[in-house]
């Protein structure tokens, strides 16, 4: 099983998000995922219960729990022996006993930021982070930022000078720009089958457009950090 970290020292940095964004569109083309719950605050939980509420949960996706070290390597035990192929774990922030493991295992790292200042800094001291860690652990995996919460209109200045230096950056290409379906994305459950349940409703279909054009912005995210993956067979 690949793993893929989603991991920031700040929160609010758009891991969970980002998270389930990718997990979405995983299970909408069938693979096995499972995601793994290392924030203390429990948001993929959250968002199963949610979307089983809402008939909105693909059984694709299957939550672990990862609150501690011995947990994690439980979990991650149990997933591989269920067959799923792609791992995705949720971290809390900072650098605790917990994520200097999930790096040690994980086959990708990405780090999510917004692009005011104080996020891009923080992304970067993340960065900086997690490359000494693993360059003092001898160990080589690829660390990439993924950039969300972009405004969909005008740039200001610093907006501008933030996205000219994460490209200068390992930045993926692809971005989640700030929508309010993101943003809602826990109480919504798996975005293909909140869309589809948006298209069998009748008065709902001008929403249906709006999770139609989220959903193309996802799988384009989702296909490049694949590729990513698919790189360290």
């Amino acid at each position: 099983m690949k793993l893929v970290a989603f991991t920031s020292f700040k929160g609010g940095s758009g891991k969970s998000t980002t998270l389930m964004a990718v997990a979405s569109i995983l299970a909408e083309t069938g693979v096995k995922i499972a995601c793994f719950e290392a924030d203390d605050n429990e948001p993929l939980s959250a968002w199963q219960e949610y979307g089983r509420q809402i008939n909105t949960w693909d059984d694709n996706c299957h939550i672990f729990g990862a609150l501690d070290v011995d947990q994690f390597g439980a979990s991650y035990e149990e997933a591989e022996a269920n067959g799923c192929e792609i791992g995705l774990i949720d971290t809390r922030g900072g650098g605790s006993d917990l994520n200097q493991a999930v790096l040690i295992n994980a086959t990708m790292v990405i780090i999510p930021t917004g692009i005011s200042v104080i996020e891009v800094d923080e992304a970067l001291e993340t960065l900086k982070y997690v490359v000494e860690f693993m360059k003092a652990m001898k160990i080589a995996r690829p660390v990439g930022i993924s950039v969300n919460r972009v405004p969909t209109g005008k740039l200001s200045k610093s907006e501008e000078d933030s996205l000219a230096l994460l490209r200068e950056m390992p930045t993926l290409d692809a971005k989640l720009p700030a929508r309010r379906i993101y943003s809602e994305m826990k109480s919504l459950g798996h975005l293909h089958l909140y869309h589809k349940a948006l298209l069998e409703t009748p008065s709902k279909r001008i929403a249906a457009g709006h999770t139609q054009v989220a959903l193309t912005e996802t799988r384009t995210f989702t296909d490049e950090l694949m590729a990513a993956l698919e790189g360290e067979s």
